[in-house]
């Protein structure tokens, strides 16, 4: 990883003195949000990832299916789970991840059709253990926690804590005493040793006051690149970081004491990256040779809803952020390639191509399970998939063939082959705002401003066809 450092830290002596007479184009999210810094947003469909539609063969890969602030957007893992699916039937090893915010619903979001009412707003009538349930049956591996989790207050936030079986990895959180909340983790028994780590924003410093906990936005860089060194010491072949720290222009204008720089006609220049900022693209504000963060390949980000496939190549070579937007309006791919140990591939795919993936049957209707024993008052049910062994296997959407025939009529046989597709599901793609992004991180915090959302994105993956717990022995975690 060390080649990377001269271009990033040329780059950044570059950035310091040539980008105060730049100006960058500005991405208009729903609402107020604007992020002013230089970047992408590239969709795709399922289909456009395939090698000419021949179901590249992925054999030799390690697959990092990730997402963000999912806010109540639950009935959508199951998409999630037949993109996990595919992958794997394609060869590759997966490894689930998100980057915050999955414990809370949102149901207004302006310009979007919010999906927190396709499940009843269940995430906040179970204080977020319905949204824990099924990224457990799901699959997921790791989670950074986001500002929402910590919103109800510290029995809620170790409740979801405790409930899931996957690892949280937070480097920056002061005083939070859970053995399963990490600093950083390294897969193990797998291809590829990647070192996860998180980071979560400093605003809204009450909730996590009412917490017991603290976030310094002072030791925001120090910390990851302490934690990024470390990765690399211990052995990592690829280091990634879960963010929930966003990119808008309103975390810096609500940062306290922060001085812009600006440029020859007086206006703040947000197309920058600022060591003492913190947005997630301030940590690449390279400070020296021992700056830990030159070593980061990749920032799965959250928190400001952003769409965001990159940052600006041509201006910030080699610095690489990825977030998915909001309540799964994007599903985040990332492709490692076992031989090279390195990022061979990144995109994202539009929830407009869902119905390309397919729901897995079996979370679709322990995730309608889920809801039901949320309406109605009862306890949360485990998920099984032997419980479900009679559903439908994962099917394309578009594609879908009836797994059974229904017509029983005893007196005549008229079997029909193209019958109705019972496993069909129906994705509403007239939701078809991919700039909308909003959040109101700002309400019940009186310590910290909060940051909207500049553009819509959010990533789909898998769930697996086995028991979680087998699942989750084959990733061991090494705590920092």
């Amino acid at each position: 990883m060390k080649n990377k450092f001269t271009t990033r830290f040329l780059l950044s002596a570059f950035t310091a003195a040539t980008l105060l007479i730049s100006t960058a184009n500005t991405v208009n999210a729903a609402g107020d949000e604007v992020v002013g810094f230089s970047i992408t947003q590239n969709r795709n469909s399922y289909e456009d990832t395939l090698d000419g539609g021949n179901k590249e063969n992925l054999s030799g890969k390690t697959v990092i299916i990730s997402t963000n602030d999912v806010h109540g957007a639950i009935t959508d893992f199951a998409y999630v789970a037949g993109l996990k699916n595919k992958m794997e039937e394609r060869g590759a090893t997966v490894i689930l991840v998100d980057s915050g915010d999955f414990s809370t619903d949102k149901p207004t979001i302006v310009n979007y059709d919010s999906k927190s009412d396709d499940a009843k707003e269940s995430t906040d009538k179970s204080d977020g253990l319905a949204a824990v349930a099924i990224m457990n049956a799901v699959g997921y591996d790791y989670a950074c926690l986001g500002n929402h989790e910590f919103q109800r207050g510290k029995n809620e936030l170790y409740d979801i804590i405790n409930a899931a079986d996957f690892t949280f990895v937070d480097a920056n959180i002061d005083d939070l005493k859970n053995q399963k909340v990490q600093a950083y983790a390294i897969t193990k028994d797998t291809p590829v040793k990647i070192g996860f780590f998180g980071l979560l924003t400093p605003e809204n410093s009450g909730w996590y006051k009412n917490c017991g906990c603290s976030v310094d936005p002072k030791e925001l860089h120090n910390k990851a690149s302490e934690t990024a060194n470390t990765l690399d010491g211990a052995g990592a072949d690829v280091i990634i970081t879960l963010a929930h720290l966003g990119v808008e222009n309103a975390i810096l204008n609500n940062q306290k004491g922060f001085k812009f720089d600006k440029d020859k006609d007086g206006h703040k220049i947000y197309d920058k990256v600022y060591a003492n900022g913190t947005r997630s693209v301030d940590l690449f504000a390279f400070t020296g040779e021992d700056d830990g963060v030159h070593k980061i390949d990749l920032i799965l980000d959250g928190h400001s809803h952003t769409t965001m496939s990159d940052i600006n190549q041509d201006k910030y070579p080699g610095c690489h952020i990825q977030s998915q937007g909001i309540q799964l309006q994007n599903i985040g791919v990332t492709v490692i390639d076992n031989s090279t140990k390195t990022i061979t591939d990144r995109y994202l795919i539009s929830e407009d191509y869902y119905s390309q993936i397919g729901k897995d049957p079996k979370i679709e209707a322990y995730i309608d399970d889920v809801i039901e024993s949320v309406q109605n008052g009862k306890s949360i049910p485990d998920y099984n998939p032997d419980d479900y062994a009679e559903s439908a296997p994962t099917t394309d959407d578009a594609t879908a063939e009836a797994t059974e025939a229904t017509t029983e009529d005893t007196s005549i046989d008229t079997t029909d082959d193209s019958s109705e597709d019972t496993s069909v599901d129906t994705t509403d793609d007239s939701s078809d705002d991919t700039s909308v992004n909003t959040t109101d991180d700002s309400s019940d915090d009186s310590t910290d401003g909060s940051s909207g959302d500049s553009s819509d994105d959010s990533t789909n993956s898998h769930g697996h066809g086995h028991n979680h717990h087998s699942h989750h022995h084959r990733y061991g975690h090494r705590a920092a």
